[in-house]
Formats: structure tokens, sequence, C-alpha cells
């Protein structure tokens, strides 16, 4: 049987593709958190950066998560809309993750997780987490205060320092998306999770075919660094990440290597 915490690594991986770190430990929030009101700086400037045609609204990638040519489970990624948080106009990102009906039974996940993606400066403006996992659900909402460079857990009331622009687990795929990519290249980017905030840096190693059941793509393979204490990952495996080699970059394959082998999540539709 496979070890129910696998199945939590693998349909993660599936969704993201970049660490995540644990859920808060306090008691599980009904509802929605809205944010609360920041005063911004006054002589705060909110950068400019472009999409630069990479994604918009109504993008939607649906995935297969496998393991030894089983499928375990599915994912799915999308832009659910243009927000407003704090007078900031945000993309709505969402993200879902659920194991297979006849996993159901050993261990079931139903988890999703949201990013609210500044229009502008795509940057972190709010990430809520919701893992609902045989039956037990945790919450936890991070509000980013850009002008003054803070951060809340709404759950917990705890407050600290974030780095400046930096980006949750899930906008730092998409803020990579609208970069130029090239093989031999490194990117990092400030990304938070938790209470941690820590520069993530990922290379661009090869460029090269691949066939999944949404099609056949030309892609970029991207390698995540993976650091001791950075999330799910840490140092117990490695993270293999192909996103198309054109404007819009999307992942369409992602592979993990944990210590029973390894789990793959193939994209079987894509809505651009």
């Amino acid at each position: 049987m496979i070890n129910k915490r696998v199945m939590t690594l693998f349909v993660l991986a599936a969704l993201v593709a970049f660490s995540l770190a644990a859920v808060s430990e306090e008691e599980p929030v009904q509802g929605t958190v809205t944010a609360p009101e920041m005063e911004n700086d006054p002589f705060f400037i909110w950068r400019q950066e472009s999409v630069n045609g990479a994604f918009k609204d109504g993008e939607k990638l649906d995935f297969a998560v496998r393991w030894k040519f089983i499928t375990v489970g599915y994912a799915t990624m999308e832009i659910d809309g243009i927000d407003e948080i704090n007078g900031r106009r945000a993309f709505h990102i969402y993200t879902e993750a659920r194991s297979a009906p006849f996993f159901d039974v050993f261990y079931k996940v139903r988890d999703t997780n949201e990013s609210w993606m500044d229009f502008e400066s795509l940057c972190s403006l709010k990430f809520l987490s919701r893992i609902n996992e045989k039956n037990a659900v945790k919450s936890e909402t991070l509000i980013f205060d850009q002008p003054n460079e803070e951060f809340l857990i709404v759950e917990s009331s705890k407050t600290g320092k974030i780095l400046p622009w930096v980006q949750d687990i899930l906008s730092s795929l998409y803020y990579l998306r609208t970069k130029d990519l090239e093989v031999g290249k490194k990117y990092s980017i400030d990304a938070h999770s938790g209470d941690l905030s820590w520069p993530l840096t990922v290379r661009v190693t090869d460029k090269e075919k691949i066939k999944v059941p949404a099609g056949e793509f030309e892609c970029f393979l991207l390698e995540p660094a993976v650091r001791e204490g950075a999330g799910l990952f840490q140092s117990k495996g490695k993270l293999w990440v192909w996103v198309t080699a054109d404007s819009n970059k999307f992942p369409v394959m992602m592979r993990s290597k944990i210590p029973i082998g390894s789990v793959v999540a193939v994209l079987t539709d894509v809505k651009l």
C-alpha cells in the first residue's frame, strides 16, 4: 500500500511545482477570510511588470497524477477572474488537488490553494490554503502588506517581515512564466510560505519535446532548487518541471523523486 503522506506529496507536486510548507496547526477557520484594511505608505511606488502574454483570466490546466503507471489523483490550476484586494486588482489563481476515487478509500484528499497576484506588480497580495485530507480540515490565510513589507497569518494573528515583492508558492510559478527563459540560465524569486521567506532559485537546464495526453510540446526543463526547511520536498526529493517553450510557458509535466520512486503529473487538458 502507498504511504498516506506520499499521496499528499505528489498531488501537491502536481499543483504547484514548487515547495509547499505545512499549514498552521491552529483550529480550522470556516468560511472565507477577508483581508484586513491596510494603511499604505504614501511614498510607496508599486512596480510595473508585464505578463507578456504568458497567461490571462480563464486559463485552466488539468493534470493526472501517476505513480508506477497508476493514476492516483488529479489536479487543476486556473486563473479564476480578476478580484480586488485592498483596492488593488489581482489575478485570482485557484488550484485544486483530489485523490482518485479508488484511493479515497485509503486516504481521501481534497486540497485547494488560492493566490491573489497583483495585476500590475505581479507580487503576492493574499494566499489561502485549505488542506482537507482524511476528513481533517486545516486552513491558513496569508496577507501580504507589500508597501510595509509585512505578512499576517490571519488564523494565528502572527506577523513578520517579508522580502520586497515576495511571491507565495503559487504566484512564484506564474511570475516565472512572465520571464524570457533561456537554457543554462538561473532565475531567482523571493518566495514565502507560512512565516518564512527565502530566495527560490530555478535553473533552466534543457529544451526538449514532451508528449502528454494534452498533446506534444516543445518545452524548457526547469529545476527548482530544493533547500533544507523550504517546505514539502526539502532535501528528501527532487523536482523537475517542463513548461512550454513559447510565450505562455505553461507547465506540461512535473516529476518528483521521492523515496518510493518517481511521481509524475501530466497535462491532460488546457484552456488558454
